[in-house]
């Protein structure tokens, strides 16, 4: 049997951060969380490759134009 994805968004990785960290307010686990995506983004965009084990793989991939 495959695994299931499940969708996980921003929201819900905030709201698991807080319930985790009772003692962080919800504005620092907001921009800590903008500031580890912007870093994906960045490492990305440089065409490196981000590697977050148990969770994923971020790269840039190229892909020829359609004919149409």
């Amino acid at each position: 049997m495959k695994n299931q994805v499940q969708n996980f968004n921003k929201s819900d990785l905030a709201l698991l951060l807080s319930r985790k960290f009772s003692s962080l307010s919800d504005e620092l686990i907001n921009d800590s969380i903008d500031l580890i995506l912007q870093k994906i983004i960045n490492a990305v965009a440089s065409d490196d490759r981000v590697e977050i084990r148990g969770f994923g793989v971020f790269s840039k991939k190229n892909i020829r134009p359609r004919k149409f």
